[in-house]
């Protein structure tokens, strides 16, 4: 058994790994599958190995990711993680993130830094067959002419999501946003030159995208607006993709339930740390 910090070389053994479990690792298998294990662009990925066979990987990136289900790796983990925290979050499926989070606060104490919320059970829902339910025709890719409502209606839906301003690590929230736009990741519905529905594509890797930032605009919300919008890019998005993964808070019954009517399942959960 051991601990070891992989490169670049050992890319295609990395996805090996990851891709047994195709879903619960698109945040990771996407970021190899652009960069392979570069650590500038990526971080550090670190392996834990049985008989040389990879058991768990836990990158130490700008996010902390973690994955497999091998409890013994959790350990190493942490002290590899060591005292200082340089992540904004920690992310997984749910055994090893909440595990490896649990492993922090015992041995590092306070050191990691207040917790801004744990979110520790968030269903991992998939969509694999063509949606049935009717679209909104309205919904349509946005491009930079809508950047500043985009920019507002992003900046509502993070502080409503994390409950806190996503500016509050420094600048560099509006080029983030400005990427979405100019790479073809964001749909909308616009009216009088104002988004009243958006939400965004994240990681891809094999036919898989992860669907992100759903948000409507506060006084239209409870009208309908959701399912028929969300219908209607979904519609578009599987012209390119097979499947359409997202996870979502265990609390947000009324999200979980619009999901379903678009034919989404339950396939596992994730959890999440925001520092």
């Amino acid at each position: 058994m051991t601990l070891r910090t992989l490169d670049a070389s050992e890319t295609g053994r990395a996805m090996e790994f990851l891709e047994r479990s195709p879903v619960e690792n698109l945040f990771l298998t996407s970021k190899l599958g652009e960069h392979g294990i570069d650590r500038r662009r990526l971080g550090s990925l670190h392996a834990y190995l049985r008989d040389g066979e990879i058991t768990a990987l836990c990158l130490d990136g700008g996010a902390v990711f973690v994955t497999g289900n091998d409890p013994e790796a959790l350990p190493h983990f942490v002290r590899q993680l060591g005292g200082y925290r340089r992540c904004t979050s920690i992310v997984g499926p749910t055994f090893p993130a909440l595990g490896l989070f649990v492993g922090l606060a015992e041995r590092w104490k306070n050191q990691w830094g207040a917790v801004s919320n744990v979110r520790r059970k968030q269903p991992l829902m998939l969509l694999d067959e063509p949606v049935t339910v009717p679209g909104d025709p309205r919904v349509h890719r946005l491009g930079e002419s809508a950047f500043e409502s985009y920019l507002d209606a992003s900046i509502d839906m993070y502080t409503d999501e994390i409950g806190s301003s996503p500016f509050k690590y420094g600048p560099g929230y509006e080029s983030f946003v400005l990427s979405r736009l100019r790479e073809g990741a964001a749909y909308g519905i616009v009216v009088d030159g104002e988004i009243i529905f958006k939400a965004d594509l994240g990681p891809s890797h094999l036919g898989q995208v992860q669907l992100q930032g759903v948000w409507v605009q506060p006084d239209l919300r409870g009208q309908g607006l959701a399912v028929p919008a969300l219908a209607e890019m979904l519609r578009q998005v599987m012209r390119d993709y097979d499947q359409v993964s997202l996870y979502v808070n265990d609390f947000n019954t009324a999200a979980i339930r619009t999901y379903e009517r678009l034919g989404f399942r339950t396939v596992g959960s994730l959890s999440t740390v925001h520092y």
